[in-house]
C-alpha cells in the first residue's frame, strides 16, 4: 500500500522537500571555517521548524573533513576547518511525510581542484540514474547500474581505482570484490513517503506513485587501504594506490535528492536545492540573512492540513 503515493501524498512530500531546500540553502549562507557541525545542524532544524515542518524526518546528517566519509554521522560535533567539505544529508517531516536531500559543500565557499573532481564524477552518477528514471518502468537496478558505471569510470580517469571492473583480493570464499566498493558502499536510494526509508513499488520499478531519492557518492577514508587485507597482491595495489588515496584523502561527496514519478513524468521534488558546484558556491557567498529565506507562500500552507478549532 505504501509502495505507490497519491497525489495528496505526493504534496506533503514536495512542501517536506521544499522546506529541506531551504534548510540547506540556509546552512550554505551561513557554514564558516571554525564553526561547530552543530551550529549548521540548529541552522538546518531551525528552518524546518520556520517553515511548519513538525521535526527532522531522522537525525540530521552534518559531517565535515574526515566525517564526510562516514555515512550516517549524527554526531555532529566537530569544529569544521579551511577546506573541509561537509555531507548534509537532511529531511524535514511534514504532516507524517518526510523528504531526504544531501548536499556536499566546502567550508570555505570555494571547491578545491580535487573535490572538484570527486563532485563532478557524483554529480554525473547521479545525472545518469535521474536520466533513467524519466522513462515509466524503468527497473530502479537499471539506475544503480548506470550510477556504478559513471562511479567506476570516473575513478579510474583520476586513478583511484585501475580500470571500471578491477577488483580486488580478499572477499569472502576467496571471491575478488570491485575496487569501486573501496570507496562508494551503499545503494543508490530508497524509497521515500511515511518513514524516510519507505516501500519502493512491487518489483521496484519506476511506475505513477513512486517516491524515491538518487544518492550515489564517493568516500575517500584514509585509512581504506587497510580493507586490502594481506598478501603480494594486496600489497602490490596498495603500494599504487597509496599516493592517489592521500592526494584525496577525507573527500567525502554525496548528492541526493528526492523524486516522484507523477502523470506528468518524473519530478525532482527537491529541484529548489542549489545542486552543481557553481550552484553552490554562489549561493555560499551570499550575505546570511535568515529572514530573507522565509518562505511565506510555504508557511501559508499550513492551513490546508491543520484540523479544524486546532490554529488557536
Amino acid at each position: 500500500m505504501r509502495g505507490t503515493k497519491s497525489p495528496a501524498e505526493i504534496e506533503l512530500l514536495q512542501i517536506a522537500s521544499t522546506i529541506t531546500s531551504h534548510a540547506h540553502i540556509a546552512a550554505m549562507r551561513t557554514a564558516d571555517p571554525e564553526m561547530n557541525e552543530f551550529e549548521l545542524q540548529a541552522v538546518i532544524e531551525y528552518t524546518f521548524r520556520r517553515n511548519g515542518a513538525a521535526r527532522p524526518g531522522f537525525s540530521s546528517i552534518v559531517g565535515s573533513g574526515p566525517n564526510s566519509s562516514v555515512l550516517h554521522w549524527d554526531e555532529n560535533n566537530r569544529f569544521m576547518e579551511a577546506g573541509d567539505v561537509v555531507v548534509m544529508d537532511i529531511g524535514a517531516e511534514y504532516f507524517g511525510y518526510t523528504s531526504d536531500v544531501t548536499r556536499t559543500i566546502p567550508v570555505s565557499g570555494t571547491f578545491t581542484r580535487e573535490q572538484r573532481e570527486i563532485y563532478e564524477i557524483v554529480l554525473a552518477a547521479h545525472l545518469a540514474a535521474a536520466e533513467l528514471a524519466e522513462v515509466e518502468g524503468t527497473p530502479y537496478s537499471a539506475l544503480s547500474e548506470a550510477a556504478n558505471r559513471v562511479l567506476a569510470e570516473g575513478l579510474t580517469r583520476i586513478g583511484l581505482i585501475e580500470s571500471p571492473d578491477a577488483t580486488m583480493p580478499g572477499g569472502r570464499g576467496g571471491r575478488n570484490r570491485s575496487q569501486l566498493g573501496l570507496f562508494y558502499y551503499h545503494g543508490l536510494g530508497h524509497g521515500i513517503g511515511l518513514v524516510v526509508h519507505d516501500s519502493m513499488p512491487e518489483r521496484s520499478m519506476i511506475v505513477e506513485g513512486a517516491c524515491f531519492t538518487i544518492e550515489p557518492g564517493i568516500y575517500i577514508r584514509p585509512n581504506v587501504l587497510e580493507m586490502l587485507g594481506t598478501g603480494a597482491e594486496a600489497e602490490a595495489l596498495r603500494l599504487k594506490l597509496a599516493p592517489i588515496v592521500a592526494r584525496y584523502a577525507n573527500i567525502g561527496i554525496r548528492i541526493e535528492d528526492s523524486y516522484a514519478f507523477t502523470d506528468k513524468g518524473l519530478v525532482r521534488l527537491s529541484v529548489g536545492t542549489p545542486r552543481t558546484i557553481e550552484e553552490v558556491e554562489t549561493m555560499m557567498a551570499m550575505p546570511n540573512l535568515f529572514n530573507e529565506l522565509r518562505d511565506g507562500e510555504t508557511v501559508e500552507k499550513y492551513r490546508i492540513f491543520i484540523p479544524p478549532g486546532n490554529n488557536r
